[in-house]
Order: structure tokens, then C-alpha cells, then sequence
């Protein structure tokens, strides 16, 4: 029941939303082309499913997406946790982060076609710079911020070294990292729908909604947005809030919300 309740609570808003946009569009006086019905939104969609259209832009932009999240993930999860962790680190490596942090990702598109043409190593080579950056400046405040009293007890408990960094200052920053992630994933998630529309590709939600505009096709804009949205929110409640559930909550240092 409680499950129930929490789908119900979510999804709520979002009904009366879709309500509020078919009354808008069928009597507000808006014209069909710039501001489409919902049941003719969603057919777009069902149009671009049945012909495969579909299926190719979301595979083609969730390839994208995880093949960048995976690696910036990574590369910041590592280096963060070295800048927290190890002085030299945190000196060597503050400056160029908070430098390249005032660096929006947007701005080196055209730096990256450059450098690679426009091809997928373009879109994909500024997902993992924007990743990285996220996840290593959340991993470093998260460790450097673990309360003193943790590493007492741990050091108290004879944990020592690189085994007090990986029992007692990773599980305890946790809360900062997923947090780090959730914000990453929203960041890489934006931008590659813009990295779509900018580079050459030949499939994506971002292709598809540039295409359309190209023909003036607003339900597929409509519906292609409604895609990427649906897309993002399964993605943060099935993989990261599962990913929350499974660590800090389990474990005591992240209170579920009543």
C-alpha cells in the first residue's frame, strides 16, 4: 500500500499537468502547430514506435549516455576520492577543477568538433568532461567533509591506511557521492539531448526534435520531449534511487523521507 500511495503521489502532478494541456490546447485558442493536444502528442509517438523510429533515437542516445556516464563516473569517483584523501592531491588538483568547473560544457562544442569532427567522440568526449568534473568535486567535499569522530572510531577499531579510506571514509561520504551522480547524470542527460540537435548524427531523441522543427512537425517536438522526460525520470528513480535504497539508506547514514 505504501508503494501505492508513493506512485500515486508521484504521478498525481503529472496528471493534472496533461489534463491542464489537452483543455489548454483544444479550447485555450492557441493554434494546433505551435501548441498541439496531448492525444495528438502521444500519437506522434505511437506513429514513431510502430515505424521503429523511435526505438533507433532512444538507443541511439542512451548509448551515448551510458558510454559517457560510465567513464566520467569513474575518472571522478577516483580522483575526488584522492583529492579528499591525500593533501598533495587536493592542492595539485583544486585549481584546474574549480577552473574547469566555470567552463559550461556547452561552450567547447565547437572546440570539440574541431578537435574530432562531427562525429560521436564530439558529443561524447564533453558528456565525460562534464561527468567527471560533477562527481569529483561531490567525491571530494564528501570525503573531506566525514566527520572526524568516524575516523577516530575507526582508527579505535584498528583500521588503518588505505583500508580506514575504503571501509569508513568512502561508505560515510556516500550520501555526497550519489548525489554527485544524481547531479551528473542531469547535467550529461541535458546536454546530450543539445549535442544531438548540434552535431551530425543520424539518430537520437536530440536529432529527432531538430528534424522536426527543420518541418515544422510540433507534435513530434512535443512527443520527442515527452520521451526524453519520461526517459530521465526512469532512469533516476529505477537506477539511482535504487542505487540510494541499496547503500546509504540501507546502511543508516541517509534517513528515508516518511
Amino acid at each position: 500500500m505504501r508503494a501505492v500511495w508513493n506512485t500515486a503521489t508521484m504521478l498525481a502532478p503529472l496528471g493534472v499537468i496533461m489534463l491542464l494541456w489537452e483543455l489548454f490546447a483544444r479550447f485555450g485558442g492557441m493554434p494546433a502547430a505551435i501548441f498541439p493536444p496531448l492525444s495528438d502528442v502521444f500519437y506522434a509517438i505511437y506513429e514513431m514506435a510502430r515505424d521503429g523510429v523511435l526505438w533507433r533515437d532512444v538507443s541511439g542516445t542512451i548509448s551515448r549516455l551510458f558510454k559517457s556516464v560510465f567513464v566520467g563516473v569513474i575518472a571522478g569517483t577516483l580522483l575526488g576520492a584522492m583529492m579528499g584523501y591525500f593533501r598533495l592531491w587536493e592542492r595539485a588538483l583544486v585549481a584546474p577543477m574549480n577552473f574547469l568547473l566555470a567552463i559550461p560544457g556547452t561552450a567547447l562544442f565547437p572546440l570539440s568538433m574541431m578537435w574530432f569532427g562531427l562525429t560521436e567522440l564530439a558529443i561524447t568526449s564533453i558528456l565525460m568532461y562534464e561527468v567527471a568534473l560533477t562527481v569529483m568535486l561531490n567525491t571530494w567535499t564528501g570525503v573531506k567533509t566525514v566527520d572526524s569522530s568516524l575516523i577516530k572510531a575507526g582508527r579505535a577499531f584498528g583500521v588503518k591506511g588505505i583500508g580506514l579510506f575504503w571501509r569508513v571514509l568512502i561508505p560515510a561520504a556516500l550520501p555526497s557521492i550519489i548525489s554527485g551522480y544524481r547531479l551528473a547524470f542531469s547535467r550529461c542527460w541535458r546536454i546530450l539531448i543539445v549535442a544531438e540537435m548540434l552535431v551530425s548524427v543520424s539518430s537520437g531523441l536530440g536529432y529527432r526534435i531538430y528534424w522536426a522543427r527543420e518541418f515544422f512537425n510540433s507534435d513530434i517536438v512535443y512527443g520527442a520531449l515527452v520521451v526524453v522526460g519520461v526517459i530521465g525520470l526512469l532512469i533516476e528513480r529505477v537506477f539511482l534511487r535504487t542505487l540510494e535504497v541499496m547503500t546509504v539508506e540501507r546502511w543508516g547514514t541517509m534517513r528515508e523521507l516518511e
